[in-house]
């Protein structure tokens, strides 16, 4: 499995509840730009999940359109900010058996970066910029570790090498 983790772009404050934040202007742009720099790269995702929450939802709409790539974006509890790292694993091993060649999960921090570290078999992982994008690949499946490819630069749409 290759698995893409995508913080979700920068959010207004003028919602009155936190689950209601828009993205910003700037949000929505540098969501473009790293759905483009997918689609430079030839990144194709066969599912991409986000959490409920507003600027999560759009994040992922936009990165998908920006990649021209016409694909429905299923939301789960599993990727709101406090969830469980574990249920994560549960959701990617579900999946696993249908759709789940090239999974993107869109979502927050903390989970972003507990999912991280549990993916990979450390303790801690740094936590994503707002719209930075990682790559793990996970040849064996979520419940082996696996190891970090590259991350997706939001300010300039350039890949790193991790």
């Amino acid at each position: 499995m290759r698995l893409t983790l995508i913080r979700h772009g920068e959010a207004g404050d003028d919602a009155p509840r936190d689950e209601d934040r828009a993205l910003t202007k700037r949000g929505r742009a540098d969501g473009r730009r790293v759905g483009r720099a997918f689609a430079r790269r030839g990144v194709r995702f066969s599912a991409v999940v986000s959490s409920p929450l507003v600027r999560a939802v759009q994040t992922a709409e936009i990165v998908v359109s920006a990649m021209d790539q016409r694909l429905r974006v299923t939301i789960s509890d599993a990727l709101l900010p406090e969830a469980r790292p574990q249920n994560v694993v549960t959701l990617l091993e579900s999946l696993t058996d249908t759709d789940g060649e090239s999974v993107a999960l869109v979502a927050h921090e903390p989970i972003l970066s507990r999912v991280a570290a549990l993916l990979l078999g450390v303790p801690r992982f740094p936590p994503l910029r707002k719209s930075e994008a990682l790559r793990i690949r996970l040849p064996d499946g979520p419940t082996h570790p696996g190891t970090t490819r590259w991350r997706i630069d939001p300010d300039t749409g350039r890949r790193r090498r991790v």
